[in-house]
């Protein structure tokens, strides 16, 4: 049965809760943050996970920062990798690693992926249990790189979701938000976070460190909160100003070129900025006041290119969509283009999103896979 909501109305831990105990398979559309994260269930366990982001999903990338692997090695595994081969047996082949090692890479990549997903208080879910092929994402459609080798066992996440519920709220008393400045102390260790600080020797705010280090916002703030109570890391005085007197210059910046492109109407470009602000620094408000600004005037562009009583049609078969590579959400939206719905209707409809779908339209009609008629 399709179930939606945000998390207002029923928390991700609860929508998770009742796959496992229900046993569902079907898929899972998380949206946070401008991005949708896409959790494939069967019988109430993970079995892959695809992003709007497959920078998010790089193996290759988590494997390379955490030592791993070597630079070469990746730039290997790449040129190995093709069309329905993924990085995984790229590095396999190339005997960078054996598939043992790198199944457990990989699913502990994508459990610190999803896991991540419970940090945000706000946000939406949609779940299906289509498995038509022109629905949402199912596994028979799933990119290799996105399969894992070894199904998630849903109720370690619901634990361990829990667990770092309670740590972010330890975390949090420390280091209530991205602006708190920390340097390193003298000492020896492992720490990631401790080794970067030792390394730069700059004073560095936690939004920074997170930049820099490329890992999940949680796994840094946890070895951060590591480091602070070994005595290896130390608060600098100015964490004690209030977070709206401080002015972090990299997110000044973004924000002044959103502000730019959102003025030349280059919407998607100023979205992607914000994106990247507000993954730094997830309550800043006037990120969160221009995403809004942005959305009217975005929607405004996008009725203005498909105005609301025309009607989208596919200008491809269905085998030819089965061959391209759409997101599950492009994937449900050509189910729906018929003929017999115009745009408002669609808009209305539709478990996407407004903006989502208007979107995603105006990608189809410039990729030549829809056109608007009468």
């Amino acid at each position: 049965m399709p179930l939606s909501g945000t998390f207002d109305t029923m928390q991700l831990t609860d929508v998770i809760q009742w796959i496992h105990t229900t046993e569902q398979s079907g898929t899972l559309t998380v949206s946070v943050e401008l991005e949708d994260t896409h959790l494939v269930f069967r019988q109430g366990e993970v079995v892959a996970v695809g992003s709007d982001d497959p920078l998010r999903l790089d193996l290759g990338q988590t494997l390379l920062a955490r030592g791993v692997i070597g630079e070469e090695q990746l730039v290997d595994a790449l040129d190995r990798a093709g069309p329905g081969r993924s990085i995984v047996e790229a590095l396999v082949e190339a005997g960078a690693l054996d598939a043992q090692e790198v199944g457990r890479h990989q699913v502990e990549h994508i459990f610190d992926f999803a896991l991540d997903l419970f940090l945000h208080q706000d946000g939406s879910f949609f779940f299906s249990t289509n498995t038509s092929s022109t629905h949402l994402l199912f596994p028979e459609e799933i990119p290799a790189e996105n399969l894992l080798s070894q199904p998630i066992s849903t109720q370690k996440l619901l634990l361990d979701a829990m667990r770092q519920l309670d740590e972010w709220q330890r975390i949090q008393a420390v280091f209530p938000n991205p602006y708190v400045i920390v340097h390193a102390l003298d000492g020896t260790s492992d720490n990631l976070v401790w080794r970067e600080l030792r390394r730069t020797g700059e004073l560095m705010s936690v939004g920074e460190l997170t930049l820099r280090l490329g890992r999940s916002r949680f796994l840094v703030h946890k070895l951060l909160f590591e480091a602070y109570q070994a005595g290896l890391v130390a608060l600098d005085e100015r964490s004690a100003i209030p977070a709206d007197k401080i002015r972090n210059e990299p997110v000044d910046l973004l924000l002044h070129n959103a502000r730019i492109l959102v003025g030349e109407r280059q919407h998607e470009e100023a979205r992607q900025v914000l994106a990247t602000v507000l993954n730094v620094e997830p309550s800043n408000r006037e990120a969160r006041a221009l995403l809004s600004e942005l959305r009217g005037a975005h929607l405004a562009s996008l009725y203005e290119q498909m105005p609301p009583h025309r009607v989208p049609v596919l200008t491809k078969s269905p085998e030819e969509l089965r061959d391209m590579d759409l997101t599950p959400s492009e994937r449900y939206l050509a189910s729906r283009l018929s003929g017999r719905w115009d745009v408002a209707s669609l808009v209305v409809t539709t478990p996407l999103s407004e903006l989502k779908t208007l979107r995603t339209l105006q990608k189809f009609l410039h990729a030549g896979v829809a056109r608007l008629s009468d």
